[in-house]
């Protein structure tokens, strides 16, 4: 089995791991929030109003601990090479106020005099963006609050969205719609070793993939059916070039991985939107692309599709969700990853397939 696939496999058992933790819930200071953020939840920002390519990243370890990070890759622009920049700060808050106060703060990367600035943004980035959640008040759905931001050139729009953690920034847009800072990745740390939010270091400008390929033709179709209960089935119809590695678990060759699942809600505290929070947050080196992210509901189902960087393998997917209320104590789950080489070109195959899943009670 190729050393890519591996990393497909692990992504899809480690998010049915991560889907049912629910410990350590926390807010901002002086924040309501919709979705309470995890321990290990982190947000990367592209931060336009720096004349090189900046990205802001906040870690959240709990409601007194925060780790910020400034990156930059290096640049050369005529004879001059900019070095790279990484500035990570560990804060410490005094969790008895309703307001972002300092009671320690670590600098954990090495800084030379040069790069005060680069520290103060941080400090300035931890004040402001909370100050302004705490004044946009509960956001339970999509929400535009105008404001006046210098830093981003005055009056702005900050665009807020409950499924992106900590801050639920989306982006600040300027009045000729322009972002100068917007959201580019988010993801959940899987454990104390896991150092996807510090090595990221953004999207490779070019997505190739020789490795993966897919040859389509005279192939038959059955149905299969996962029972995790008496009263529930989830059906998929899928053809002879899949094989069936478990009852709910479907590889095709070295290219994609298909998994269904019930979760029994009241086992979990969850919402809908908690639980889809989970669905397009990365895990494990796997950075998922806000600007691809797509989701969309019809009746009682909610579809995701996004593409996936793993620095690890150096491969892209493409990963479909499907979150389906089947009644109000259980939701049906289907997760579908692709790699970029095998989905190129067979697109409507594989939304074919997703086409004619169903899941369903019987009364």
């Amino acid at each position: 089995m190729l050393v890519s696939f591996y990393f497909i496999m692990k992504k899809i058992i480690t998010f049915f791991v991560c889907l049912l933790n629910f410990s350590l819930l926390f807010c901002l200071p002086g924040v309501k929030s919709e979705i309470k953020d995890l321990s290990g939840q982190y947000v990367y920002y592209k931060d336009s109003s720096f004349e090189r390519e900046s990205y802001f990243g906040i870690l959240y370890y709990d409601e007194g601990t925060y780790c910020l990070r400034y990156y930059a890759p290096s640049y050369k622009t005529g004879k001059t090479t900019f070095p790279r920049k990484d500035i990570q700060i560990l804060f410490s808050l005094n969790t008895e106020v309703k307001y972002v106060e300092l009671i320690g703060e670590k600098i954990i990367t090495s800084v030379t005099p040069e790069d005060t600035h680069l520290i103060n943004y941080l400090h300035d980035l931890l004040y402001e963006l909370t100050a302004r959640r705490q004044k946009a008040g509960k956001i339970t759905n999509k929400t535009s609050v105008p404001q006046v931001y210098e830093q981003f050139g005055g009056n702005v729009t900050i665009n807020f969205d409950p499924l992106i953690p900590i801050f639920n920034i989306k982006d600040i847009s300027m009045p000729d719609n322009s972002t100068p800072f917007k959201i580019v990745t988010a993801g959940q740390l899987i454990s104390s070793s896991d150092k996807s939010f510090s090595d990221f270091s953004g999207f490779p400008t070019k997505i190739t993939d020789k490795k993966h390929n897919l040859n389509i033709k005279n192939v038959n179709k059955n149905e299969f059916s996962y029972k995790k209960n008496d009263k529930i089935t989830q059906k998929i119809v899928l053809d002879s070039l899949w094989k069936q590695n478990a009852e709910n678990l479907f590889t095709l060759d070295n290219n994609a991985v298909l998994a269904l699942d019930i979760i029994e809600t009241n086992e979990i505290n969850y919402t809908i939107n908690s639980l889809s929070r989970k669905f397009i947050l990365g895990t494990d080196y796997s950075y998922p692309n806000y600007d691809l992210l797509k989701i969309r509901e019809i009746n009682n189902t909610h579809f995701f599709s996004n593409t996936y960087f793993n620095t690890l393998s150096n491969t892209y997917t493409i990963d479909y969700k499907i979150l389906t209320q089947i009644d109000n104590k259980h939701l049906g789950i289907l997760t579908l990853s692709v790699f970029y080489g095998a989905h190129k070109g067979n697109q409507k195959y594989f939304e074919n397939i997703l086409s004619e899943y169903s899941a369903s009670i019987k009364n």
